[in-house]
């Protein structure tokens, strides 16, 4: 029995071929709970299928380039198998362009419906609020506890939202991923022996405390660290502490700050000074005075960061504000250096 399925379309990249040639064709995405299957359609009827175990699924969410792509603006979703006989295979779904048969929102809902089969009902250990207050809790013991992605609300926002969470023997959810305030390794020990272990800071009730999460199984820690990055980008940087044993996911990290720091490095000084001083709340009618420019090479030059999305006007004369690419630029010139405030 199906868990869900979905109108897709589909490409199978193989190891084994060198032309780089994509066939899409279309099919319906079936998920079980074993595996992923591909039932190919032709003039709306299914004209053979493909099948995915999951045993054999070695990476998700996988970076797809966009040459591979059929359409750069829809989303696109990799998966890589190693099936044998046939080598490496990457899978890759999207959706097509006519609205009338393609669902965008339910795509998402099915790449998320893959994650919830890989992810729910794993096996953990959890520490909870080993650490309460910078001081030991000794009355935080190692539970059993088993993953499930559920919504949650965050204590400290009160604001709902869907996360990996820990049901603990009372099958009571712990949201250990919600209100991460840092993420590491650390070597503990477990039933008499070493293990390493996820070290969580969280807000959890009402204060911040650090956890502890082992994770017996790599294939679902890599799974765990792919949703986060897919379903809550702003913990990249806690991301990064936890991907060592998984060499892509930390050749892709490398890539993406590279990518950032080029960026980074386009804007010229006084694009820079600009929106540190829009950051550090100059107002935008005085901002030619503090650079000791004229007005209209003030405008000349909001104009071009305009264009380049890092600001908008809110109001005749150029009174602009910065975006929220802006604002992310700005910390990442603060993060990397290249800035002082």
């Amino acid at each position: 029995m199906s868990v869900t399925e979905a109108r897709v379309k589909a490409a199978i990249v193989s190891s084994w071929k060198g032309s780089g040639r994509i066939n899409w064709r279309d099919a319906i995405g079936v998920i079980l709970h074993d595996r992923l299957v591909l039932k190919y359609l032709k003039m709306g009827e299914i004209v053979g299928e493909d099948s995915f175990p999951f045993s054999t699924l070695t990476d998700i969410s996988v970076k797809v380039p966009d040459t591979h792509k059929l359409n750069p603006e829809k989303e696109h979703f990799g998966m890589k198998f190693y099936i044998p006989n046939r080598g490496e295979l990457t899978i890759i779904l999207t959706i097509g362009n006519n609205l009338l048969i393609y669902d965008e929102k339910k795509f998402s809902e099915f790449v998320h419906t893959i994650f919830e089969t890989l992810i729910n009902g794993k096996s953990v250990k959890i520490q909870l609020a080993r650490i309460k207050g910078g001081a030991l809790n000794l009355n935080s013991k190692w539970e059993d506890g088993s993953l499930r992605i559920i919504s949650v609300t965050s204590a400290k926002t009160g604001r709902k939202e869907r996360n990996i969470v820990v049901l603990d023997k009372n099958m009571k959810p712990v949201p250990i991923f919600s209100d991460v305030e840092d993420m590491d390794l650390e070597e503990v020990e477990l039933n008499g022996q070493k293990v390493l272990a996820w070290k969580i800071k969280h807000f959890h009730v009402s204060e911040t405390v650090t956890s502890y999460l082992y994770i017996p199984e790599k294939k679902t820690r890599l799974y765990i660290l792919r949703y986060l990055m897919k379903y809550v980008p702003s913990y990249f940087e806690f991301i990064i502490k936890l991907s060592k044993e998984f060499p892509k996911l930390e050749a892709e990290f490398k890539e993406f700050v590279e990518k950032e720091l080029r960026e980074l490095q386009s804007l010229d000084e006084i694009e820079k000074q600009i929106l540190m001083a829009l950051y550090s709340g100059l107002n935008p009618l005085e901002v030619h005075q503090f650079l000791g420019i004229s007005e209209r090479e003030l405008e000349e030059i909001y104009d071009k960061m305009i264009d380049k999305g890092l600001l908008k006007i809110v109001m005749i004369r150029k009174v602009v504000e910065l975006t929220r690419e802006g604002r992310k630029i700005v910390n990442k010139l603060i993060e990397y250096g290249l800035v002082s405030m």
